[in-house]
């Protein structure tokens, strides 16, 4: 892994993490880059895993910290107000100086949202998109997190932020979350609060109008679900990838009381899972260790 500073014309210095093939890796017939584009978070230290793992299969990767979080400093213009078109238009700023004219995109939750804007406004750059559990408008509960002071914030986001990894149990999550190790944790406690006040009213809750079936179709879409929290938040997941025809997948490590039940749509079923316990995202380009795939399709 090599890291390195990239100052782009817009006046943002990303914080830049590149993967590639050791000498001794058989590289991959495909060769476009894969770029990981982090969460809500900002930060892209729980990424560094997935781009080891690609470097190894032979692929090159890339990832960064997203403008004014973690290493990544930004004019306050760039970051607040976000707006969809403008993370799109910063991401392929970056991918502009670093002479990158072709990628496949991966982003989970709100990454996921960027991948979509990217698609959708730029699809000339794009090979394809995987994205997992996109917030397509306001998230549940986030309201009332918004209305406590900054320190509660930080704490209520850490913990469920924590939880994520901590309640895999039967995937080393606690120590895959310890080993992330305490310079990141204290990174993304000031990442939270920008997160919760600015991304979250910003281009999280904007995605969604961009998801129309048209920018869906213009690349490939690979779209995942299968997570820790109420699977009824991401039935607006499951609509708009079936009104594009788009198969969607759920990931699962455990689950109880997993139900399918058909909708209209053919190529697509609502899923209700109680608990299970996800991956950010797997497709073909993007091993995911010791998980079960789970197509929902009819």
């Amino acid at each position: 892994m090599e890291s390195m500073t990239v100052k782009t014309p817009d006046g943002i210095a990303w914080y830049v993490e590149r993967f590639s093939p050791s000498d001794k890796t058989t590289p991959a017939k495909d060769t476009t880059p894969i770029v990981l584009i982090p969460s809500g978070e900002g930060d892209c230290g729980n990424l560094r895993e997935v781009g080891t793992l690609l470097a190894a299969s032979g692929r090159h990767a890339l990832s960064f910290d997203m403008p004014g979080f973690s290493r990544t400093t930004a004019p306050k213009e760039a970051y607040t107000p976000t707006t969809p078109e403008g993370v799109a238009r910063q991401i392929v700023g970056l991918l502009d100086t670093l002479q990158l004219d072709r990628a496949a995109f991966f982003g989970s939750s709100s990454g996921g949202g960027a991948v979509l804007a990217i698609l959708a406004l730029h699809p000339e750059r794009a090979k394809c998109g995987i994205v997992h559990e996109v917030p397509l408008g306001p998230f549940p509960g986030f309201d009332e997190i918004q209305r406590k002071p900054d320190d509660e914030v930080s704490s209520i986001c850490g913990q469920f932020f924590a939880n994520v990894f901590i309640e895999q149990e039967e995937n080393n999550g606690r120590a895959k979350w310890d080993a992330l190790g305490s310079e990141y944790r204290s990174r993304l406690s000031r990442n939270y609060v920008t997160w919760m006040r600015v991304i979250v009213n910003g281009y999280e809750s904007a995605t969604g109008e961009l998801a129309t079936v048209e920018n869906l179709k213009k690349r490939p879409i690979f779209w995942t679900v299968g997570g820790m929290s109420d699977s009824k938040i991401w039935q607006q997941d499951f609509d708009v990838a079936g009104k594009a025809g788009i198969q969607t997948s759920v990931r699962l490590r455990l689950a109880r009381d997993v139900q399918l039940n058909a909708t209209n749509q053919p190529s697509v079923c609502v899923v209700q899972v109680e608990r299970v316990f996800a991956v950010a995202g797997a497709v073909p380009d993007v091993q995911t260790l010791g998980y079960q795939d789970v197509t929902v399709a009819q």
